[in-house]
């Protein structure tokens, strides 16, 4: 039941749901300068203060970006609580959570997995004195088991295939790149859950059954998607081509050019909304009339100029994606991809290799990265027959489910699936409370998954409802700055940021609210 906002509260109105609502999960979509921050603290101080039903703070786990994140929120907890305690100096309870706080969970993900390794270090095939290896240390070791690993291939009875990938994959003057797509592979196969079984999804990608289209494949629709994305912003440079050519003293025979230019380019979009069969034949009539002769004193050559250029950017790049993707009929593809599913399952067993051989050597100094933390950490919560599709909790998993009455997690955007994994085995499903920003997203690079954010955010509903599988409250009044700042910052996202752009629609609640 939602708490009745004290009258002359600082606080707005969904500052305070994100404050008191309970009793499901919780995310807040809050935008820079919303009182994010000062939102959490208070959520958790009135957590630990309510009169009838308190939550000790060691009770609550608190998952921060990065340490100093954590640090900074302890403090602001620790100073909460002595303000509190002024007002109630009697209060013992409130003492105890002083000193409860010194071991609360607010931390990192990474520490958290850390704290669950070494607790329950003698679930897992490791040295109990393990150590983080620091970043340069391990890119050495890397290149070495990286480099033995190859001179195994190559050193090998039947190396032909090894050298056939080779030979795919990288230039005349080294292997280095097939090298680098090793370690991408590996780095990205360990930010999913299973990583062994993402790399043999990829692998069997490429295994094509009888009667399969190109349609059919995975990648397909993203393909599509990305060519009508880019026949639009074609659209968009004729547009300006045909207001040049129309402008006085414009070279209006240009015009009839344009027009066939446009109607030719409106029939590949069309087309791209069937079937590949059908852009590839839209793509086989391109074709470009010449342009109509523009002579005279009449015709500005400064516009005639800028149309010709337009019109050669939209020709240069409307041939240059037929070239790249419609050169060869469909079913040429398919062969493609069977005559690449053995080099790419030898590149899937090569990558699940260097994963064996670097967990050995690692093993062997004692030592761990931050991933590994990760998966350890998966390792012991779950149950001994879980399997991909289907995980299932273990004994101690169900531990951290009672232990924790709340999990609170800031900066959610860039969450992992490794990450949203774990924090799944220790909920009860009704508990967690994510806080962060999609448009404040910058470590994809790092393999972090908006993604599930937006999963979330398009789930989740914004009127509390029992049927509803989770609860979604926008903070979007920025108490930070000046209304010109907010204005222009608004106008400029409205006009770049939309869901197929930036994964998220500039809309009425995604924008920033004057709130100072």
């Amino acid at each position: 039941m939602t708490h009745t906002k004290p009258a002359n509260s600082q606080w707005t109105d969904d500052q305070w749901r994100a404050i008191a609502e309970k009793g499901q999960d919780i995310l807040v979509a809050a935008a820079a300068g919303s009182g994010k921050t000062a939102v959490l603290v208070e959520r958790i101080i009135k957590k630990i203060t309510d009169p009838n039903d308190p939550i000790d703070v060691d009770r609550l786990l608190i998952v921060t970006f990065t340490n100093a994140a954590a640090a900074e929120m302890r403090v602001r907890i620790g100073q909460a609580l002595d303000k509190e305690l002024a007002k109630n100096p009697s209060d013992l309870r409130l003492r105890n959570q002083l000193t409860l706080l010194n071991k609360a969970q607010i931390t990192t993900s990474h520490s958290f997995c850390l704290s669950v390794v070494r607790r329950y270090y003698y679930q897992l095939d490791i040295d109990p004195a393990f150590r983080i290896g620091d970043q340069a240390e391990m890119e050495l070791i890397r290149e070495e088991v990286l480099e033995e690993l190859f001179e195994s291939y190559y050193g090998a009875e039947d190396a032909d295939s090894f050298y056939e990938l080779v030979d795919r994959y990288s230039n005349d003057r080294s292997d280095a790149e097939l090298i680098q797509l090793v370690q991408k592979l590996y780095d990205f196969s360990r930010s999913h859950p299973w990583p062994e079984a993402w790399l043999d999804e990829m692998a069997a990608a490429y295994q094509i059954d009888k009667g399969t289209t190109v349609d059919d494949l995975p990648w397909t629709a993203d393909l599509k998607q990305s060519i009508q994305a880019t026949l639009e912003g074609l659209l968009k440079i004729l547009d300006t081509a045909e207001n040049v050519a129309s402008e006085p003293g414009g070279p209006h025979p240009y015009l009839e050019n344009l027009q066939a230019d446009r109607a030719m380019l409106t029939n590949i979009l069309e087309a791209a909304n069937g079937t590949w069969e059908g852009l590839y034949e839209a793509f086989s009539s391109l074709s470009f009339g010449k342009l109509k002769p523009c002579k005279g004193d009449a015709f500005d050559n400064n516009l005639k100029e800028r149309t010709k250029g337009y019109r050669d950017d939209v020709k240069k790049k409307l041939t240059q994606l037929q070239e790249e993707l419609f050169s060869k009929p469909p079913e040429a593809y398919l062969e493609d991809l069977n005559d690449m599913a053995p080099y790419v399952a030898l590149l899937v067993q090569i990558v699940k290799d260097f994963s064996r051989r670097y967990a050995a050597v690692k093993k062997e100094k004692a030592l761990v990265d931050f991933d590994d933390l990760e998966h350890f950490t998966l390792q012991i919560l779950r149950a001994e027959e879980a399997r991909p599709g289907s995980e299932q909790s273990s004994e101690v998993a169900k531990q951290y489910r009672a232990q924790f009455q709340e999990i609170l997690v800031d900066e959610y955007q860039d969450t992992n699936f490794v990450q949203e994994t774990i924090i799944n085995h220790i909920s009860r499903g009704n508990n967690t409370f994510m806080v962060g920003d999609v448009k404040q997203s910058i470590y994809r690079f790092r393999l972090a998954e908006p993604g599930l954010f937006l999963e979330k955010y398009k789930r989740f509903t914004s009127e509390k409802s029992d049927e509803a599988s989770g609860y979604r409250i926008d903070l979007s009044q920025n108490f930070r700055s000046r209304r010109e700042i907010l204005d222009g910052t608004n106008f400029i996202f409205r006009q770049v940021m939309d869901e197929a752009v930036g994964e998220i629609d500039y809309d009425d609640n995604a924008e920033l609210k004057f709130g100072a």
